[in-house]
């Protein structure tokens, strides 16, 4: 392990663990101590129009535990995401070829912290408010205070992105240039093969609409009448199962105009003439570690892709200096197809 990979490390503990379940253990402190003076039950949600939700007191420290449980899943994950198996039957990148730690490990950081700022804040006003009452009714409104911890939100993970110093990498694991195909000028060179997603990344999407499913039903139980919520909500579940239909899997084919890589529903689509290409190679992906996750992707490092599994991939940079990646199998002869396309004359 690298000294900058160590000072990345000893960053990310600090912002992203340290300090967000420091926030929350305080926070959760004070909220016991203040209990015994908040009506039962206690406001615990609020709309547009006031309280609308109540429940036991008790449940603003189950709010709060959730978030440490949180915090410490998105550690969790950021410390093993570039450590994530390597799957397919190409060469794996050696342990110093591999990267150490990874941008997706900055931002949980970053995220981390943001989080508990605007639940720290919110928290602390909501049962702060209601400190002397005898009705949870009577409760004032807390808008002003969730602004500011959506404020607290964007400032904190700012913040906590640039503490932590930028990100060691090294190239892409088992990196190697293709060569073009030994192919005459009149013989046509096409592959067509399909990227289709991981299940690791089926379970992740299918379990972030499971997530937020169970989310709009403890809001439709807590507060029936907050449609803003309920709408947001519902909303949200429509954009992760459209995000997990149209990057299930993708047709990508290489023949003499480039590469062209197509959702199966026909969008999003991505073509790249073969005029436009600088080189091809393949190298070995972790959508996690390198890319924050599954699908349509765009990397910290300035690259694209289409990413769907760990494993095998082409990388194309293109004339202008912008790379592109695409998770296949047989990467060597789809790349080498490539390379010949773009070393012939239009």
């Amino acid at each position: 392990m690298t000294t900058a990979v160590r000072r990345a490390r000893t960053a990310f503990l600090w912002v992203g663990v340290i300090l967000p379940l420091t926030m929350l253990a305080v926070t959760a402190i004070i909220v016991t101590l203040w209990l015994p003076e908040i009506p039962e039950p206690a406001a615990i949600h609020w709309g547009t129009g006031g309280v609308d939700g109540y429940g036991p007191g008790w449940t603003h420290l189950v709010v709060l535990a959730g978030i440490a449980l949180m915090v410490m899943l998105f550690a969790v994950l950021a410390w093993f995401a570039h450590r994530l198996p390597e799957k397919g039957g190409g060469p794996e990148a050696s342990a110093d070829e591999r990267p150490q730690w990874s941008p997706t490990a900055r931002l949980l950081g970053a995220a981390n912290l943001g989080v508990a700022g605007l639940i720290t804040l919110v928290t602390l006003a909501g049962v702060g408010s209601q400190r002397g009452l005898t009705d949870a009714a009577q409760t004032p409104d807390i808008g002003f205070a969730v602004f500011g911890g959506f404020v607290l939100l964007i400032v904190g993970s700012v913040v906590g992105w640039f503490a932590q110093p930028a990100t060691p990498r090294t190239g892409p694991g088992g990196a190697v240039a293709a060569a073009p195909l030994p192919a005459s000028a009149s013989e046509r060179v096409v592959w067509i093969g399909t990227a289709t997603i991981a299940r690791s990344g089926l379970a992740v999407l299918g379990g972030s609409v499971l997530i937020v499913v169970a989310l709009t039903a403890v809001i439709l139980a807590i507060a029936p009448g907050d449609t803003w919520s309920f709408a947001i909500m519902l909303a949200s579940v429509a954009v992760v199962v459209l995000a997990l239909v149209v990057t299930f899997s993708f047709r990508v084919r290489i023949g003499p105009a480039g590469l062209l890589v197509r959702s199966r529903v026909g969008w999003p689509k991505i073509e790249i003439a073969a005029r436009d290409i600088a080189s091809v190679r393949t190298v070995d992906v972790n959508p996690f570690g390198e890319f924050g996750g599954w699908g349509l992707r765009y990397g910290f490092d300035g690259r694209s892709g289409v990413v769907l599994r760990r494993g095998e991939g082409i990388e194309v940079t293109r004339v202008d200096g912008r790379r592109f990646v695409v998770t296949i199998d047989d990467p060597e002869t789809a790349a080498a197809a490539l390379a010949t396309a773009a070393g012939r004359e239009d």
